[in-house]
């Protein structure tokens, strides 16, 4: 089944299950959101985040002096429960409800972006090498994933004018395999890195191609 056409369900212990009961999102990622923010909210300015889940780091977001606050979000049980929570009556919120890869020619650049959307492909095929047109110089982009190689990364990324650093956080709060389902996170680690990929050059026409 598509994950659109899956009914999610929000419980009451902070977490958003999806119709097999495995966890989109879970409340202990709260240290990772806040430190995730802190890295795309370093330049203030236009802020995009895609994939609302729970909401924490757009909770987050909204700490920071920032001009506008943009979130995808293409399922309709999270965007209801958007609604619902007052997010789509926010003074400097822009909700874009349709899947990230419809809205893309729809946005402007931004000064800072996160990606973190659940059961969903085209990440580093698609969104990333788009970032050179999403971002401003000097703008940030991160990504919900344990950056264990940064070489690899990096060399992704310096090919679309970015340079790539990380941030490295303790957990100690992770929940064993069982409790929210093999495919979401392995307890084995106990570091996150939080990857910073900062645009430091413009790309020619060439090499948009």
């Amino acid at each position: 089944m598509n994950y659109l056409d899956e009914r999610l369900t929000y419980t009451d212990d902070g977490r958003l299950l999806d119709s097999q009961g495995r966890a989109v999102m879970m409340e202990w990622e709260r240290e990772i959101m806040k430190e995730s923010a802190k890295v795309v909210c370093a330049n203030g300015g236009r802020i995009l985040n895609i994939g609302f889940g729970l909401g924490i780091i757009d909770s987050y977001i909204q700490s920071y002096d920032i001009d506008s606050h943009w979130i995808i979000e293409a399922h309709k049980d999270v965007y209801r429960k958007m609604d619902e929570d007052g997010w789509l009556d926010k003074d400097n919120v822009t909700v874009v409800y349709r899947r990230w890869q419809d809205a893309l020619e729809l946005l402007p650049k931004f000064d800072g972006i996160y990606f973190d959307t659940w059961n969903d492909s085209g990440l580093k095929e698609l969104f990333i090498p788009r970032l050179p047109e999403l971002l401003k110089l000097g703008g940030v982009f991160s990504y919900w994933g344990h950056h264990p190689n940064l070489d690899k990364e990096r060399k992704m990324f310096e090919r679309f004018g970015m340079d790539v650093t990380s941030n490295e956080i303790k957990l100690d709060n992770i929940p064993s395999s069982s409790e929210q389902g093999d495919l979401y996170w392995n307890e084995r680690h106990k570091t996150y890195r939080i990857l910073k990929a900062v645009k430091v050059r413009e790309l020619s026409k060439r090499e948009l191609i």
